[in-house]
């Protein structure tokens, strides 16, 4: 028995075209889900369920628009993320004007949306957009991002820096933080060695290679293993070891850091 022709390229093309297509279409229904589950937040008596909910819904549209190849929703609905973090699933912090910038970030997935139908492959308005958006997120703070994937070394460097005016992101992915980096500000990044795809110096030389914004931003390299200060200008600021002495160097560390910071 014959095994049956594999696709051409051009089929496979044409195919991936077509799933695209079909997820473009399928966005109004999503968006306009989240977003009625925003607007619930206003009235609910059930805010934890429904903002859990609405959480949900971002982060499953955040990892299909990478799948179909729109990396420009999943960043949207990163920072979206970020402002619904702020409030968490606590009425309390809930404001009218942070809902309406959640708002603001479904208008323009519905903008990318409409572009990227059209045949879009560059959204400079949209990115401009969401600099806007991010610059009323992070007001006077500094923005600090964090890449590690040991959750105790995560909870340490989170409670070092409540001492600091500082909006902290944290994820696992060497790869993701690259692409944040390469599109968004930050002035401060602590990095694990070992985080997936992409390791910690590798991370930091390639940030520092790149003709982007970030490419002086002060870094913090944690490692197990015993690097020598390589002093390259591809390598981080600091290398703290995980030792007996990780918690009063990596303190050290990131005080430096601040204190460049303040001085620029």
């Amino acid at each position: 028995m014959s095994n049956p022709p594999s696709k051409s390229p051009l089929d496979v093309q044409a195919m991936l075209r077509q799933l695209r297509a079909n997820y473009l279409e399928e966005m109004d229904e999503k968006l306009g889900a989240v977003e009625s589950d925003l607007l619930a937040l206003e009235r609910t008596d059930r805010f934890g369920e429904v903002f859990e909910r609405a959480y949900r819904k971002v982060h499953s549209l955040k990892g299909s628009a990478g799948t179909y190849g729109l990396p420009i929703i999943s960043k949207i609905c990163h920072q979206l993320e970020e402002h619904l973090n702020l409030f968490g699933s606590e009425p309390e912090h809930f404001t009218p004007e942070l809902l309406d910038r959640c708002l603001a970030h479904i208008d323009l997935m519905r903008k990318a949306q409409d572009e990227a139908k059209q045949g879009a492959e560059h959204f400079n308005d949209i990115e401009e957009g969401l600099y806007a958006l991010r610059g009323l997120l992070l007001g006077n703070r500094f923005s600090a991002l964090i890449v590690e994937m040991s959750k105790v070394n995560i909870k340490l460097c989170t409670e070092i820096m409540k001492g600091y005016n500082a909006h902290v992101t944290v994820i696992d992915s060497g790869y993701q933080a690259l692409e944040l980096l390469l599109h968004q500000k930050y002035q401060l990044l602590i990095t694990g060695m070992e985080v997936k795809l992409l390791n910690g110096l590798a991370l930091v030389a390639a940030v520092r290679m790149s003709a982007r914004s970030n490419q002086d931003i002060q870094s913090i390299l944690l490692t197990s293993s015993k690097l020598p200060s390589l002093k390259r200008n591809v390598d981080p600021n600091f290398i703290v070891a995980r030792d007996s002495h990780f918690s009063q160097n990596l303190t050290r560390a990131i005080e430096s850091c601040i204190n460049s910071l303040q001085e620029k």
